[in-house]
């Protein structure tokens, strides 16, 4: 009677503000085991889940929009072209060129912990023991936090010397055999699925594909012989114009700043912007984003498996830090809502405010739930990961 009670309410309250209380009441932990247990794992991971060691995209994608927009409406103007050279410089600058180096923090391998420990110790039964990473990101916190836990994990390349990116590795499960007996069990794995391509994937010719490459070997790749362009004053102001939401005056702005340009200097943000292209494997800021995708085949593959695994049986979809304004992977997911009663999504409100919005998107969802904090509080990694600990307990 209790569980029918908190399904019909679908909203879970998390304490996020004192230390002192439980994380979650007791019917609800009982509620959530019973999901859990039961259920094939899928996480939607979005820059949420790398705030604060990985800057945020902030109004950049309004830019990218207008821009793309112009050029399709003028494509033999070359200012235009050259003003969105700019704009991918500024963006390289300041959302990729950070990631040098950068490691996830405790927060963020606490909260991978924590996703693993929910199918660690199943026992013999036809869920398999894996989680399902979904994210828009391109960093490689996911990745970079199952390695510093030692946990087995497909990322879609196989191979040691020369990694192909194959999505038929994420059907593979992984056994441990006794040596001395015949005896099997299979081991906890993760599938990190990067639906809008990563910085360790790297654009090889056209018959072969994905590559892979280190964070640090493709920012430095893409920054040769450019670095002068990307510390340059242009690049400067073009960061100070994206601080706002793209506007018919920080339109023109641009524009006059591209045309301020010298013509080796123009020349110069052109030859960036095609090694960018050349370099990088991901899908740009823009609205446009789903026919960016379905040019490339491996895009398009991970969209469908997004869509597939919210299909199964008695599926399970997490999402944090996750807004939604990507527009196909919303559509997918309210198609995956309307057609599967057996899928529960379970979305985690930073603030309580934010549960107006999400309650917005999926109106009238008898299975989305919400996490929302108590008065005051907030739903952090920290305090998911306490959550998540409940429901294995």
């Amino acid at each position: 009677m209790e569980d029918r009670a908190l399904q019909q309410s679908r909203i879970i309250e998390v304490n996020g503000d004192s230390k002192d209380r439980q994380i979650i009441d007791e019917e609800r932990c009982k509620f959530l085991r019973k999901v859990f247990a039961s259920a094939h794992i899928n996480m939607l991971l979005g820059s949420g889940f790398s705030a604060g060691v990985v800057p945020t995209l902030g109004h950049r994608e309004s830019w990218f929009q207008s821009f793309d927009a112009l050029m399709r409406d003028n494509p033999t103007d070359s200012i235009w072209q050259t003003a969105r050279g700019l704009l991918r410089a500024e963006y390289f600058k300041s959302v990729m060129l950070p990631l040098e180096g950068k490691q996830p923090d405790s927060l963020q391998v606490a909260f991978i912990s924590a996703a693993m420990q929910l199918v660690a110790g199943r026992g013999a039964t036809m869920l398999p023991k894996r989680v399902n990473f979904f994210t828009t990101n391109y960093d490689p916190m996911i990745e970079s936090s199952l390695e510093t836990l030692v946990q087995p994990f497909n990322d879609g390349f196989t191979g040691r010397m020369r990694p192909a990116f194959d999505t038929s590795s994420f059907s593979r499960l992984m056994y441990e055999q006794s040596l001395f007996m015949e005896y099997s069990s299979q081991v906890a794995t993760a599938n990190v699925f990067k639906v809008h391509g990563s910085l360790t994937w790297r654009r090889q010719n056209v018959n072969a594909g994905i590559g892979y490459s280190s964070v640090d070997d493709t920012l430095k790749d893409c920054l040769i012989n450019f670095e002068d362009l990307i510390s340059s004053k242009a690049v400067e102001k073009v960061g100070i114009l994206v601080q706002k939401d793209c506007d018919d005056a920080g339109v023109n702005n641009l524009r006059l700043l591209a045309c301020s340009l010298s013509g080796d200097d123009s020349h110069i943000v052109n030859n960036f912007a095609n090694q960018y292209d050349a370099t990088l494997c991901i899908v740009n800021p823009a609205k446009k984003k789903f026919e960016e995708t379905v040019l490339e085949q491996s895009y398009y593959d991970l969209l469908r498996i997004y869509a597939n695994e919210l299909d199964r049986n008695n599926s399970l979809l997490i999402v944090f830090g996750f807004s939604f304004a990507d527009e196909h992977i919303l559509g997918l997911t309210r198609r995956a809502i309307r057609s599967n009663p057996q899928l529960i999504v379970i979305i985690s409100c930073y603030t309580r405010e934010d549960a107006t919005g999400y309650q917005s998107l999926f109106p009238n969802a008898d299975n989305v739930y919400l996490f929302i904090p108590t008065e005051g509080g907030v739903i952090g990694l920290r305090e998911l990961s306490e959550v998540l600990k409940c429901a294995v307990k």
